[in-house]
Order: structure tokens, then C-alpha cells, then sequence
């Protein structure tokens, strides 16, 4: 247990410090929706639950999940996926531990991109899974995957290799070029493909914000490959991560989906742990969920059309900038923001970033007072 304690880091202490004694933090750490103001419809939402109460009553779960709940997901993807091939999870990091312990044994190895979210670490070491990196780098105007890198660092131990689209934190989106090299890997080194698109439904363009034109599971890029598990959910797609609702869907290989989603379901029914009410309140989501999850959409890219001077490559997608700085230490600008102008910045390097960088959520920093890039 020693491994996985850690005690408060001083940014941390510093911002308790502020708030204990009543000054402001402006947290641009986090990426919270609803801490940006943004609720799913309440009434919406309580006649959606007060549904699936009534429908949870009589207690009889599936382990791949109830079928009304896989249904409207299969019509969300347009019919690319079977609900058969849909697997209920309470969020993408139980859906990553599952997939984990699905795809490897203890030292086994998962690509993951770099950077990247940290909370990737506490859930391999818990699967017992080692991971490898390949990079993201800076083209241009764009962030791009660094398919050398990639490449270089598939070895006799990798079982699947991770992609996130739209990336958390750099904003890339995967470029259909893109696609089509890591799909001819997938196949070549028969390797499963672990597709997070929790941010899907914010990619941006010149005009604000617009879902991909197909999600990842329809593109056809993807269709010889052996294995591939798309994780998704409602934290961010309907400003619901207290809800706890969250899938996965396999498609490929006809023999190796079956008997992916047979293992999977396994696991799962070892722990029946997402919620049946609000399963059963999945299809009343998304159904009359559409004119929040447009009006939604239309406010993320207003807030991102904001901050257009404030990226150093503007992200393509998801709720993350990405702003490169002149200190060689960021903690020590990070911990200055927050002393001086109350505002809480992520340091580059708890995303794994190799250069100088700061990383904000750009939901909440127009409501910042009296600071701006240019004050420091």
C-alpha cells in the first residue's frame, strides 16, 4: 500500500493554505463541466433515474450490461456495433483496468501516448501491467503522433496499443494518415487497438466545435484490424460524470470479438458494479438529451474560440490547452501563479510534457479576474 500513499505536494498545500484563510483559487487544473457551470437538464435527468428506479426494482442484472442501456449505444454509433459487443462499465478507468487485465498478464506490456494523463500509472500498476510510451510531437501548427516513436517501442511484450482522440491534454485528434499507419501495425503485429474517445463529441475546427464526422469504431481504417475496444461514456459527453455510466464496444475479427467479449463479460460479472438504474435510464438520456448535448457543444467552442491566444498549438479537441513557457521550472511558475494571481495551472511535467509547459482547462479561465498571459 506504501507505494500507492503519497503525501500533499506544496502546490497542493498552497492552494488549502489560500482557501483556509479565504482567498480566492481559480482552478484551471480542472476540467469539471460542472464546475464550469455546465449541468445536464435536472428534470431531464430525475425523470430518467426515477424510470430506471422503477425499472431496477426486480433485481436482475446482465453482466454485459442491461440490453436497452447496449441498445441506445449501438444506435449512438448508426449501427456499427452490435449491442451484443457492447460492454456497460461505471467509467473509462474501470474500463481500462478491465481491458488491462483482459489483454495481459503481470509484466505484459501497454502502449500508452506521451503525454498523457498520470492516472494511467495507479491503473497499470494495479492491473500489474508495465507501460511503455510512444510520443506526441509538435508539427507545425498541430500535434501529431510520432509514428517512429511507435513503432521503435512495440516489443515481443506488448499486448495493445492505446490511442486517445481527442487527447488529453495536447487536444490531438487522429488524422485519418494516422489511422490508416497505426491500423496497418494493429494488423501487421496483430496487436488490439484500446480506442479512448471520451472527448469525441468536441473536436474543433475553424468554425467552433463539431463531432467527428464518424466516430472511431466506423472508420474504415479500423476494419482489418484484429481487435478494437472503444471506451466512452456520459462523464463528458452529457456533463454527467457523477453518474457513473460508461462502455466499452468491440469490434474486429468476428472469432476474436466473441471471445474478447465472453472474457470481458466474465470480469464484469465478477463485480456487477455499474449502477442499474441508471442503466436503464440510458436510452431516456440520450434521447432527450440531444438539445443539451448541441447547446453544450456550441458553449465549449465559444469558451475555446476565447482562449485562441492563449494555446501554443491550439488543441483540436477535448477541454485542455497546452501554453509553453520560458522558466525552465515549472513548478515554481505554477506555484507563482497561485501565490500571486490565485490561479491554479497544471506543470507541464505531471502530463509527461518534455519541454517547459503549463496546462490549463480553458472552461473556467475566462472568468478569471484581473489576470491574463500577459501579467506574467
Amino acid at each position: 500500500m506504501d507505494d500507492f500513499a503519497g503525501e500533499p505536494n506544496d502546490i497542493s498545500r498552497l492552494r488549502s493554505e489560500r482557501e483556509l484563510i479565504g482567498l480566492p483559487v481559480y482552478d484551471l487544473a480542472s476540467a469539471s463541466v460542472n464546475d464550469a457551470g455546465i449541468y445536464f437538464p435536472e428534470s431531464i435527468l430525475r425523470d430518467a433515474v426515477d424510470h430506471g428506479l422503477a425499472a431496477a426494482r426486480h433485481y436482475k442484472p446482465d453482466s454485459k450490461g442491461q440490453i436497452v442501456a447496449r441498445e441506445a449505444i449501438a444506435r449512438y454509433y448508426e449501427g456499427a456495433v452490435s449491442p451484443n459487443h457492447v460492454l456497460m462499465t461505471p467509467g473509462t478507468s474501470q474500463s481500462y483496468w478491465y481491458l488491462f487485465k483482459l489483454l495481459a498478464n503481470p509484466g505484459d506490456e501497454i502502449l500508452v501516448p506521451r503525454p498523457s494523463y498520470p492516472l494511467f500509472e495507479y491503473i497499470a500498476r494495479l492491473a500489474e501491467v508495465t507501460l511503455t510510451y510512444y510520443d506526441l510531437k509538435v508539427d507545425g501548427d498541430r500535434w501529431v503522433i510520432d509514428i517512429d516513436s511507435l513503432m521503435r517501442n512495440i516489443t515481443p511484450l506488448t499486448r495493445a496499443i492505446t490511442l486517445i482522440s481527442p487527447h488529453n491534454p495536447t487536444g490531438h485528434v487522429l488524422s485519418t494518415d494516422e489511422a490508416r499507419v497505426i491500423a496497418s501495425l494493429s494488423t501487421i503485429k496483430k496487436l488490439p487497438l484500446i480506442v479512448d474517445e471520451v472527448f469525441c463529441e468536441f473536436s474543433y475546427d475553424q468554425h467552433g466545435v463539431s463531432r467527428n464526422a464518424t466516430s472511431l469504431p466506423q472508420r474504415r481504417e479500423f476494419s482489418g484490424c484484429p481487435l478494437v475496444f472503444t471506451l466512452n461514456g456520459f462523464s463528458k459527453m452529457f456533463a454527467l460524470p457523477g453518474v457513473k455510466i460508461g462502455w466499452v464496444t468491440v469490434t474486429g475479427d468476428n472469432d476474436l470479438v466473441r471471445r474478447s467479449v465472453a472474457a470481458f463479460e466474465t470480469i464484469a460479472d465478477t463485480f456487477l458494479a455499474t449502477g442499474e438504474p441508471m442503466q436503464f435510464a440510458v436510452p431516456e438520456v440520450f434521447e432527450r438529451g440531444v438539445d443539451f448535448l448541441a447547446e453544450y457543444r456550441a458553449e465549449i467552442g465559444r469558451r475555446f474560440l476565447l482562449e485562441m491566444d492563449s494555446y501554443s498549438i491550439a488543441p483540436q479537441g477535448g477541454f485542455y490547452g497546452v501554453r509553453f513557457i520560458d522558466e525552465r521550472d515549472e513548478h515554481e511558475y505554477v506555484l507563482k501563479m497561485l501565490q500571486e494571481y490565485g490561479v491554479l495551472l497544471h506543470p507541464g511535467y505531471f502530463f509527461g510534457l518534455q519541454q517547459p509547459a503549463i496546462v490549463f482547462s480553458f472552461l473556467r479561465k475566462h472568468d478569471v479576474p484581473n489576470w491574463s498571459w500577459s501579467d506574467n
